[in-house]
């Protein structure tokens, strides 16, 4: 019997090796179609809402806004001549702010006050010949005709007079139109570059925002709303800086829905004689509280920031994440209380995830539960 080479012994040997290393490999590699969900973590815990009874306090967040703002014009044009404030100003109502060139306008008002006196004479010489006139005709000595063409030139000379007068009072508007003055009290906001301008009417040349009267631009939702009236006391604060009052109150609650927002607007007014409250910053508002109604408290914890508002992470179906969207009422403590916006929880039912991770998303496992309060 004829014995293989060495040749061949190593040979066979490395297909074999090769072969035995192929189904380790094929062993190892997992499947490309198997899928596994994303998981939270073995720590993650579930709490039960608390039914409760709340009465909320109900909070609203708008932009503080001024209640008058005007670009101011000239009724007239002309060329500007005096700018009588600087911008930032705090001016008061019917204080001077600008004033164009008045020249011709106060050389018309001299020569109508001319006219005046002139028509003045007149008048009396005219009411002096039909005094005389009226005096002989007594005595026979002047006809009826005479008397009454005298007459005549008397009406006609307190016509004149009145037409004088009415010129005198339109040159003197005319003339009061060249100064501009504060129509409210308020900031000057911005004014024109320099002097010598020629203004149009009717074109803006600075801007006056009233800096006492402010008020906060909002809305409520309907169930909010209601039962809510104007002259309701308000408190409201600004976040950025602190500023607060007690004394702001309901001024408007507009009885329209938005369609868009499906909310309706509400304007509060803020006091500010002191000055205090900025006009264009956020603030936020707390109106009176509402009746009372069911709801669920939860750790402070377990709510989500979101764009629309708060949400909170529940335990579905296969224990796998659900969001749910739900409204904030108010907060007590390290609970805050809150109304699901798809309906009632059902009690003992629902779970809710404490303190989620940030990468926790819908859909994702909740492996290993552990319930707690």
């Amino acid at each position: 019997m004829k014995l293989p080479s060495h040749a061949a012994l190593v040979a066979a040997a490395a297909l074999l090796l090769a072969s035995s290393c192929e189904q380790a490999g094929a062993a190892s590699t997992p499947s490309l179609s198997s899928s596994a969900a994303p998981a939270a973590s073995s720590g993650t815990r579930l709490v039960a809402p608390e039914p409760v009874r709340y009465a909320p306090q109900v909070v609203a967040t708008g932009m503080i806004k001024p209640r008058q703002t005007a670009q101011l014009a000239f009724s007239v044009g002309g060329t500007l001549s005096r700018i009588a404030v600087k911008r930032g100003d705090e001016v008061k109502e019917g204080a001077l702010l600008m004033a164009l060139d008045d020249a011709a306008a106060g050389a018309t008002v001299r020569q109508t006050e001319a006219a005046i006196a002139a028509a003045k004479a007149q008048l009396d010489l005219a009411e002096d010949g039909l005094r005389r006139i009226t005096a002989i005709r007594e005595k026979d000595g002047a006809t009826e005709m005479q008397v009454v063409q005298v007459r005549a030139q008397r009406d006609l000379a307190a016509a004149q007079l009145a037409a004088a007068q009415a010129q005198a009072e339109l040159a003197r508007i005319n003339l009061a139109h060249q100064y501009l003055r504060a129509p409210f009290a308020g900031i000057v906001l911005k004014v024109p570059e320099g002097l010598g301008t020629v203004v149009g009417p009717g074109v803006p040349v600075l801007g006056l925002s009233s800096t006492r009267q402010l008020y906060l631009e909002t809305s409520l939702t309907q169930e909010d709303v209601a039962g809510l009236k104007p002259g309701a006391k308000v408190s409201v604060r600004v976040p950025a800086s602190g500023v607060s009052t007690d004394e702001a109150t309901v001024a408007v609650v507009l009885g329209v829905v938005d369609p868009m927002t499906t909310r309706i607007p509400v304007e509060i007014a803020v006091p500010n004689a002191d000055g205090r409250f900025l006009a264009g910053a956020f603030a936020r508002a707390q109106l009176p509280r509402g009746a009372e109604r069911d709801a669920f408290k939860i750790p402070s914890s377990a709510l989500v920031q979101r764009e629309a508002g708060f949400a909170v992470f529940s335990s579905g179906p296969e224990s796998r994440a659900r969001l749910l969207p739900v409204r904030l009422l108010g907060e007590e403590g390290e609970s805050s209380v809150v109304l699901p916006e798809d309906g009632t929880w059902t009690r003992g039912a629902t779970r809710v995830v404490l303190s989620p991770a940030a990468g926790l998303s819908e859909g994702a496992l909740l492996a290993a539960p552990e319930t707690g309060r």
